[in-house]
């Protein structure tokens, strides 16, 4: 459960830098930027993945300042780690409209997220059905009309490509 952020130069590949996490609030499983934070996922897993007694109810989204100091952390509903189980999230990212994509481990879904006005859990606002079964994602930042998904298949070693409406 032990963790850290690599830096590179997207132009060069080059190593610039790291954040080591640690062990702390579980295994680091995804990376974004919105607002000027860093928002950072760290999942915890139930039964023989599980670490020191935590399972994952224990997952949480981390807002870091760049100086990567922790300024708020918000759990998960239980209908979501319910289908999460027995993993946990695995991908997220921020939509222009700072809405929030997770997905977990192994479900053909995309959640529909939002940080709630008052509290620590997120709020679910729709599942999504999606092609992929999971894992890391990425959007097309340069797509200006459609929210387009960049997504990993490890069952076939394939990157499949979608449109989320």
């Amino acid at each position: 459960m032990a963790s850290s952020i690599e830096i590179y130069d997207t132009r060069t590949m080059t190593h610039i830098g790291n954040h080591s996490f640690g062990i702390y609030r579980g295994s680091a499983t995804w990376i974004d930027r919105k607002d000027g934070f860093w928002w950072v996922a760290f999942a915890n897993y139930n039964g023989k993945h599980s670490f020191e007694g935590r399972d994952n109810r224990w997952t949480t989204l981390v807002k870091f300042t760049d100086q990567w100091i922790e300024v708020g952390a918000w759990v998960y509903p239980k209908e979501v780690l319910e289908d999460f189980s027995p993993n946990s999230n695995s991908g997220g990212s921020w939509r222009k409209d700072g809405m929030l994509y997770l997905t977990g481990h192994d479900k053909k879904i995309m959640y529909l997220m939002k940080i709630p006005e008052t509290g620590y859990t997120l709020s679910l606002v729709e599942k999504i059905s999606v092609t992929n079964p999971g894992q890391a994602f990425a959007i097309d930042r340069s797509e200006k009309k459609n929210e387009i998904i960049y997504a990993v298949n490890r069952e076939n070693n394939t990157v499949v490509v979608e449109e989320i409406k």
